[in-house]
């Protein structure tokens, strides 16, 4: 299985507080573009892992929970930091069209993001890749489509 990642945007905070209670806890972070091209997709965290010897933040299964702890009680981060931005399902038969879709970051992930201590992670990531901005869209249109 491969995925592959494209560097958006990278920081490390500035935190006065010394961890005093264990091991040193990472905080810097990276903003990055997963593309599986085989494999499962669930497999994203693991291929993160591997290919970054970094977890995914707000990962229990595959994470640190001393990093997730510490992003979210520094910046209330309370998720899991992987979301799919952009699907493209390719047609079942000749006589259909491609299905894309985009689906912008919810506000429990662009919240995070957007505040004082990422302002300047999440600016250059979306200098990099403005469909971070996007609003929903699915070129199918109807219930589930445009006006959604």
């Amino acid at each position: 299985a491969q995925t592959d990642f494209h560097f958006l945007s990278s920081m490390a905070l500035d935190d006065e507080a010394e961890d005093t209670e264990g091991p040193y806890v990472t905080k810097s972070l990276s903003l990055l573009l997963c593309q599986p091209k085989t494999g499962r997709t669930h497999q994203i965290r693991r291929h993160a892992i591997r290919a970054m010897q970094s977890p995914i933040i707000g990962d229990s299964e595959h994470g640190d929970s001393r990093v997730n702890r510490f992003w979210r009680e520094k910046i209330g981060f309370n998720r899991l930091g992987l979301h799919c931005l952009y699907l493209h399902l390719p047609s079942s038969s000749d006589n259909d069209e491609d299905i894309k879709c985009i689906a912008p970051l919810t506000d429990d992930f662009k919240g995070p993001l957007e505040s004082d201590e990422l302002a300047t992670l999440w600016e250059e990531a979306a200098m990099r890749l403005p469909p971070l901005l996007s609003e929903p869209y699915d070129d199918r249109g109807g219930t589930f489509g445009r006006n959604y």
